[in-house]
């Protein structure tokens, strides 16, 4: 191969390089502003008047999770849609959001006490998932409602609550009395959830201490 040839191979190689590289940039560009035309969309679509749009935009922004950030208001306001379906996706989504979707916090426990038990389910998980707990003790009324969660008749409300006030800390210790019936709960999960709660209040929790120690015995708490 000649020197002149050489360099015309390497030219165009060059050329290919460049252009693969801008079509990647192009692209990229290209996919980062349909997904934001996405969420925009999806946005909008939480407010429609058809309850099957809305519900399908919030079961779309909880598969998205922590890239659908920019929707957190629009899923607050979603948590007092007319439908619990819609509601129950709402929750879900700010809880795959994680930390964040902290500005839900305190609309997510007024939830806790919503009429249906699948979106007291998902609210409470959703503050777990959160896991911000300055958010929570910041959260006007979030022990008294999270204490009331503990009454719920669904295990899992019950055992998520206990979590999130484990979360709070000491600053939970009002939630220590109904905390110690919980460590007989028929669940175990929400035994094991209980007695996590009472080690995380830490000293303020002392009256709890005979309960514990009966606890003990229970194989599906150690």
């Amino acid at each position: 191969m000649t020197e002149t040839s050489s360099k015309g191979v390497l030219r165009s190689a060059t050329v290919m390089f460049l252009f693969v590289g801008l079509l990647g940039i192009w692209t990229g560009g290209c996919e980062k502003l349909t997904q934001e035309q996405k969420v925009e969309r999806l946005i909008k679509q939480l407010g429609h008047q058809k309850v099957k749009v809305r519900l399908h935009a919030a079961e779309i922004l909880g598969k998205i999770g922590e890239g659908a950030i920019d929707v957190v208001p629009a899923l607050i306001k979603a948590l007092q849609d007319q439908n619990k379906d819609v509601r129950h996706h709402a929750a879900e989504a700010l809880g795959k959001i994680g930390e964040g979707a902290v500005d839900a916090v305190p609309a997510l426990i007024q939830t806790l006490k919503d009429p249906d038990s699948r979106v007291r389910i998902q609210a409470a998980v959703a503050l777990v998932q959160i896991g911000t707990p300055d958010a929570i003790k910041a959260a006007v009324g979030a022990v008294p409602a999270l204490i009331q969660a503990l009454q719920d008749q669904e295990w899992k409300v019950r055992g998520f609550a206990a979590i999130a006030l484990g979360d709070i800390g000491p600053e939970a210790i009002d939630a220590v009395p109904p905390l110690i019936p919980l460590l007989q709960d028929q669940n175990e999960n929400v035994r094991m959830g209980a007695v996590s709660a009472l080690g995380r209040i830490g000293e303020g929790a002392i009256d709890a201490v005979p309960a514990l120690i009966q606890a003990l015995r229970d194989q599906d708490v150690m």
